[in-house]
């Protein structure tokens, strides 16, 4: 049996939950609704007895003289016991009928029964009504009736009512387990292969497509999982292009160090010109390449934090047309054969964060300078559109490979293979132009631009 197929502890208290909650549901509506209706038709009858019982006395009480002729006559009509209870408190019994005279009643419950008819029992447990109609001379004529029917029927309906529950709950749980039966089946594979994932195994997910919810969260799951592998790959790169990075001016450095220690030991008297030409030109390389992992340092600290989110933005209003400006001027003062044509608004405002955005152009214009000849033109336009600002930055350069473009931004990416470490930066550059832009919620695509070259397309919202 294959790990995913084992019940686990999870699966069956899920299961067990669900069936005893539609269990639940089910008992407690269907005795809440059946209950209601039963002790309404109970309560029927004995309103209609009662009612009946009252129309009696009146009968009795409107025949004058006539009294027990009356209750008589209506007895023979109605299953009813009469009683007479004369003024010494002797009880007579008129008619026998269901329901055996009961002994004497007490003054209140007389009372009681002259107003409205009591339900009692009688010894044996037999539901009956009372019904007192007052005499002249301090008698009293009873009426008893029984309602042993009402509460037989009640009995029955209780009865049915809990039989009916409990095929309902029997119904109830066979429909629950066969209709979440895949479900579960799907959430234990899915924690098979959690539990996998764990420990280092491959990520197999459930096939199948739907839309139930277990279908989703399986598709989610597996795409959650996919990209944390993409990620780990990208991390591991990543690490090693940063430490590619940092050995090679190491390198360098440690070259010159040992070779600056063989020519101070080589000889005792003052250096020679060659030597000190020599250690000039090595301080000054070693002197450059410590720059340049400075430089890479704090590339690397800056694109955490951008990824992080660990640096806040210090969001004020920002017009986009003067930052760009400001970082196009370096183009045509630094390449003055550089043709540069601007399609700009007057102003372009945003919040946004200042430094980051001139940090985003000055990388932006820096890696044009570095990466095309000063013959090559270069084309800036700025648009509002879908409630922010379009920056489209082209040049008529070599532009980059397919591949290039459709892998678009990573880490320590150097788009063309020729470009040396010398003039190619870290290769962070680009990067940390992405996350500055996501930082502003905005989105950077690299796109083959209609100049030949490579276009920039950047949007920022107006937040």
């Amino acid at each position: 049996m294959a790990p995913w197929a084992r019940p686990t502890r999870a699966s069956v208290r899920l299961q067990t939950r669900l069936t005893i909650s539609s269990a639940v549901l089910i008992t407690g509506v269907s005795l809440a609704i059946g209950s209601a209706v039963s002790f309404s038709a109970y309560n029927h009858e004995i309103s209609t007895a009662s009612n009946q019982l009252v129309n009696d006395s009146r009968q009795i009480k409107a025949a004058k003289g006539q009294e027990l002729s009356t209750a008589l006559l209506l007895s023979y009509q109605q299953d009813m016991t009469i009683g007479l209870l004369d003024s010494t408190k002797h009880l007579t019994e008129i008619k026998s009928g269901s329901i055996p005279l009961v002994g004497k009643s007490v003054q209140k419950i007389l009372n009681a029964a002259a107003d409205n008819p009591v339900l009692r029992q009688t010894p044996t447990g037999a539901p009956y009504l009372l019904e007192a109609v007052s005499l002249a001379g301090g008698e009293w004529v009873l009426l008893q009736q029984t309602v042993a029917d009402a509460h037989s029927r009640l009995s029955n309906s209780l009865a049915s009512l809990v039989l009916f529950t409990a095929s309902a709950d029997l119904v109830a749980v066979l429909l629950v387990w066969l209709m979440i039966r895949r479900d579960l089946w799907q959430i234990r594979r899915l924690i098979g292969a959690a539990k996998r994932i764990a420990n280092g195994g491959e990520a197999t997910f459930p096939d199948g497509k739907g839309t139930t919810e277990v279908l989703q969260l399986s598709a989610a799951l597996k795409s959650m999982v996919l990209q944390l592998q993409a990620n780990e790959v990208e991390m591991q790169r990543f690490l090693g292009d940063a430490s590619h990075e940092l050995r090679t001016p190491l390198t360098v450095i440690r070259g010159y160090l040992e070779m600056l220690g063989k020519t101070a030991g080589g000889g005792g008297g003052a250096a020679s010109a060659p030597a000190a030409e020599f250690t000039a030109r090595a301080v000054g390389k070693m002197s450059a390449e410590v720059s340049r992992m400075q430089q890479l340092i704090e590339d690397l600290l800056l694109l955490a934090e951008l990824g992080a989110a660990g640096r806040p933005l210090e969001i004020s209003r920002v017009d986009l047309i003067a930052v760009i400006t400001t970082e196009t001027e370096s183009l045509p003062d630094l390449q003055p054969g550089r043709e540069l044509t601007l399609n700009l608004p007057e102003s372009a405002l945003l919040d946004a964060d200042l430094a980051l955005l001139s940090q985003l152009f000055g990388n932006l214009f820096s890696n044009i300078r570095r990466h095309t000849s000063s013959a090559t033109p270069v084309e800036v336009s700025v648009s509002s559109t879908d409630g922010g600002w379009q920056i489209l930055v082209d040049d008529g350069g070599p532009g980059l490979t397919d591949d290039a473009y459709a892998k678009g931004v990573g880490h320590f990416e150097r788009f063309d293979p020729s470009r040396s470490r010398d003039n190619g930066g870290s290769g962070l550059g680009m990067s940390i132009m992405a996350g500055i832009v996501n930082r502003h919620h905005g989105s950077l695509k690299l796109e083959r631009s209609p100049l030949g070259g490579l276009r920039t397309r950047i949007w920022l919202p107006e937040l």
